[in-house]
C-alpha cells in the first residue's frame, strides 16, 4: 500500500490513465483490461489517495503502479508514504520500496538478470 497526501482536496478526474476503472467517486480500481486483471485499489478521500495493491505482482505490474504513483505527483505538492510497500533489498542491503530507491532496485533487477544470461 502506497498514501499520497496532497495539500489541498484531490481532482482526481484530471489524471488520465488507461488502467483505471471508476467504481465509485472515491474507488477506482487499477486494472489491465488486456489480461482482465485487476492490480490493486485507489481510494480517495478528500487530500489523501491511497493505492493499495497486491506484493505478489510481475515486474511489469510494479511498473504501472509507480508510473501511476509518478502521474499523481507531477505538478502537485505530494508525500509520499510508501513505507508498507517493500519491493526487496538492493545489492547493499538497502531495501527498496515502490518509489524509494525505485531507480536503484530497477538496474539491481535488470543486472541480475543479465548474469543469469
Amino acid at each position: 500500500m502506497t498514501t499520497l497526501s496532497f495539500q489541498e482536496q484531490v481532482n482526481f478526474s484530471k489524471f488520465t490513465t488507461p488502467f483505471f476503472k471508476k467504481r465509485t467517486n472515491t474507488h477506482y480500481e487499477i486494472y489491465l483490461e488486456s489480461a482482465d486483471k485487476t492490480l490493486g485499489n485507489v481510494y480517495i478521500l478528500e487530500n489523501i489517495v491511497k493505492l493499495d495493491y497486491s506484493s505478489e505482482l510481475l515486474l511489469e505490474e510494479y511498473i504501472i503502479i509507480h508510473d501511476i504513483i509518478t502521474q499523481l505527483q507531477e505538478e502537485n505538492a505530494v508525500i509520499v508514504d510508501d513505507s508498507k510497500s517493500f519491493l526487496g533489498y538492493l545489492q547493499n542491503g538497502e531495501p527498496a520500496y515502490i518509489v524509494t530507491n525505485w531507480n536503484s532496485w530497477i538496474n539491481h533487477i535488470n543486472n541480475s538478470m543479465k548474469n543469469c544470461l
